[in-house]
């Protein structure tokens, strides 16, 4: 078990969080914007809700990790197997479907895999410090 309270996790707790906002916000701008978000992409005819209410579920489980004094190494683990999981899967997607998504939607596709690029470097390493701590 990960204390998430200590010093040492504070790095693990803001990655959490800041990984919740970001998927939290592009969550509801799916779910309130999503015919924008199509154009935006170039893509038509996709629902795209299923994912907006899937990102805004994983921000509030992103947000209750963070907020546990106690949490389980695995649960750390397993989203940021998610986060690169989505990063593979962005960049499979824009090798083999990259036609179908209009240039700003190719931008965009890229940025927020970057952006959780980031999220997965800055949770696996606040996960290290967290758990060096544990074993001390």
């Amino acid at each position: 078990m990960l204390n998430l309270k200590s010093e040492t996790a504070r790095s693990l707790r803001n990655a959490l969080r800041a990984n919740a906002v970001f998927s939290g916000l592009s969550g509801l701008l799916i779910v309130i914007l999503h015919s924008q978000v199509l154009l935006w992409l170039g893509l038509v005819e996709i629902n795209i809700m299923v994912l907006g209410v899937g990102l805004v579920l994983f921000s509030a489980y992103l947000f209750w990790m963070g907020s546990r004094e106690q949490l389980d190494k695995s649960m750390v683990t397993g989203v940021i197997g998610g986060d690169w999981l989505w990063v593979v899967a962005s960049a499979v997607l824009l090798v083999f479907k990259g036609e179908m998504f209009s240039t700003l939607g190719v931008f965009l596709v890229t940025d927020v895999a970057l952006l959780v690029m980031v999220f997965a470097i800055w949770q696996q390493r606040g996960l290290k410090a967290a758990s060096q701590t544990a074993r001390v």
